[in-house]
């Protein structure tokens, strides 16, 4: 079993009692776990205390779970018997859960009472992140990025002013309104601590620097859009001092060397024009040798793989683009259109690539059919933005579309495509719909229209060849909750977060009061697994401090295993600077949207 669980034990190992060979040890005696306290100021740190089993020879530390063995799901094994305390970063740690201890021996076990972690001491180990220099309106929180291993975070501010450079930049100056920012935090010791300041190499007012990041699962390559950066140059590391077309947009690719990160490319498409907005979205591959680029507002005309980019009469239609790496050098492969470009339809609004590349889903939530299912009609257009998905496989040298994807309830402004995700292999397909509006619960009623605006989440897979599994509604629908706006899926495809930005209640932490409607806006995040082939809402996640008009749930990352959980609050207004992450987040609201992070 993959323990859920990264482990710091606090004691020393190993020290036994001697018992005669010809003896028999007798079971261990019945002991009690006392304690489960919070570490102060670390994320999700927790101390396990528990009595001397007599005859114990190791131990166990457990948590409940009545269809296995013993009830004991591991968390840490091989305790030595000398140990009465263990101090572990519960990677997880979103329910109530019940711990105990289980004493071993050659001869048998003996259980220890249980003790379960109050919802209560769950909200104070969340954590809070904030960058070291906090301003307002820097709409921290907008991207954000997590490695597969849980232990590098990057987080775009798009609304940040600084004019510098590159590593070097003063985060204090103000001088080039919304330029835009990427902060890098690693995990350590229970923290998120911040590491580096990231500008673009050509800092621009306007350019949104962060308005989109991906990070490779290994954690080794960073990329950032820019969508509003507006240089006439195409290709890469071309001439990045043109303004001349605006709002093209730009990608910027770091690599980390040791601890420091190095800009290593500066990526335009191949047919960059203004008002193609690419970099609005990005995905990387785990060792980020392939990354795929939306550009959603690209006006071409064709179809398909390679086509023609010069013709400009398909506005809004959209396109992408995927680019290789090899070392530090880059090349687009392969400029990407949908089977149907049409106007407005903004193909490359969001994007997501499989771990080894070979497969990649690319949303187009202005796409218009009246078609529901897999590769059904194209032609029609009778259902303005009601969306679509397109995916590819790309294990031939040159990409293919396999999938033309619809909801299974089809209906127009339901922008079903907003969001996309794909688990690590691409066999498992998440879609947002984040303006459906069916008042309903999952796999419930799709065909009622009474909740407009509360969003919606459509789950497909390829357990038995490529079709819709699951039709997801938050428990707590209401309308305007934008339940979908950002979706993310684990490695395996079985645990999914979905953020609602516009969720409206004004509890806190995890499993609160979801039915209050007082704190418009604040937010909210929903986790699903799928138990026994069944999609299932394991919790319901709110910030520590809510407040009305956070946002919370806007932008969403998640670890490759699930453990590690980040969610961004863009119009969050607390004023304070951290040098790393702490728990507790303060309620004041003296810097207007400079944006946070929680890390659950």
């Amino acid at each position: 079993m993959v323990s859920l669980f990264r482990t710091f034990l606090l004691c020393i190992l190993l020290v036994g009692c001697h018992h005669d060979s010809n003896e028999t040890s007798p079971v261990p005696t019945a002991f009690n776990l006392t304690s489960i306290e919070l570490i102060k100021g670390a994320v999700k740190s927790f101390d396990f205390q528990w009595q001397e089993s007599e005859f114990a020879e190791s131990y166990t530390l457990c948590q409940k779970a009545v269809l296995v063995s013993n009830e004991c799901e591991p968390i840490l094994e091989n305790i030595a018997a000398s140990a009465t305390s263990v101090t572990i970063v519960l990677e997880r740690i979103l329910n109530d859960y019940t711990f105990f201890i289980l004493a071993k021996n050659s001869v048998g076990t003996a259980k220890s009472s249980e003790l379960t972690i109050s919802p209560d001491l769950i909200q104070s180990s969340i954590g809070f992140v904030k960058p070291q220099i906090n301003d307002s309106l820097d709409a921290f929180g907008q991207s954000i990025a997590i490695s597969d291993y849980g232990l590098t975070l990057a987080v775009g501010a798009l609304d940040e002013s600084s004019s510098g450079t590159g590593l070097t930049a003063d985060p204090k100056d103000n001088s080039a309104k919304s330029s835009g920012a990427v902060y890098i935090f690693q995990y350590l010791n229970g923290n998120w601590a911040q590491n580096t300041f990231l500008k673009a190499s050509n800092t621009g007012a306007g350019d949104q620097f962060g308005y989109s990041i991906a990070i490779s699962g290994n954690g080794q390559i960073l990329a950032v859009g820019a969508l509003q950066e507006s240089s006439n140059t195409r290709g890469i590391n071309g001439n990045e001092a043109d303004n001349s077309s605006p709002l093209s947009g730009a990608v910027y690719v770091f690599q980390r060397q040791g601890n420091t990160w190095q800009q290593n490319a500066y990526l335009k498409a191949s047919n960059s024009d203004a008002l193609d907005a690419f970099g609005f979205s990005l995905s990387l591959n785990f060792d980020g040798t392939l990354l795929l680029v939306g550009a959603p507002g690209e006006a071409a005309k064709s179809s398909g793989i390679d086509g023609d980019a010069s013709d400009n009469s398909a506005r809004y239609s959209g396109a992408s683009y995927l680019f290789e790496r090899n070392g530090e050098s880059w090349t687009q492969l392969h400029y990407i259109k949908a089977s149907n470009p049409d106007i407005n339809d903004s193909f490359g609004y969001d994007v997501s690539i499989s771990h080894d590349g070979t497969k990649f889903a690319i949303g187009a939530p202005g796409e218009a059919s009246a078609s529901m299912g897999i590769n059904n009609d194209q032609s029609d257009n009778s259902k303005v933005d009601s969306g679509a998905v397109y995916v590819f496989s790309h294990t031939a040298g040159v990409p293919k579309q396999e999938f033309y994807v619809k909801a299974s309830n089809t209906d127009k402004n339901d922008q079903f495509g907003f969001s996309v995700t794909l688990n690590n292999d691409g066999s498992v397909m998440g879609v947002g719909a984040y303006k459906e509006a069916a008042d309903t619960t999952v796999n419930g009623d799709q065909l009622n229209n009474s909740a407009l605006d509360a969003g919606a989440v459509y789950v497909f897979s390829e357990d038995s060849g490529f079709k819709q599994e699951a039709y997801l509604k938050a428990s707590n629908v209401n309308s305007s909750d934008r339940f979908g706006y950002d979706i993310k899926l684990d490695a395996s495809g079985e645990l999914l977060a979905v953020g609602s930005p516009h969720e409206s209640s004004s509890t806190s932490g995890v499993q609160g009061d979801e039915l209050l409607n007082d704190a418009p806006l604040s937010g909210a995040v929903y986790l699903f697994k799928k138990k026994a082939n069944e999609w299932q809402q394991e919790n319901y996640i709110k910030a520590t401090n809510t407040d009305a008009g956070d946002n919370f749930g806007q932008s969403l990352a998640l670890s490759g295993a699930g453990e590690s959980l980040a969610v961004g609050a863009t119009k969050e207004s607390s004023d304070v600077t951290l040098n790393s992450s702490q728990i507790n987040a303060p309620l004041d609201n003296t810097l207007p949207s400079s944006g946070a992070v929680y890390s659950y």
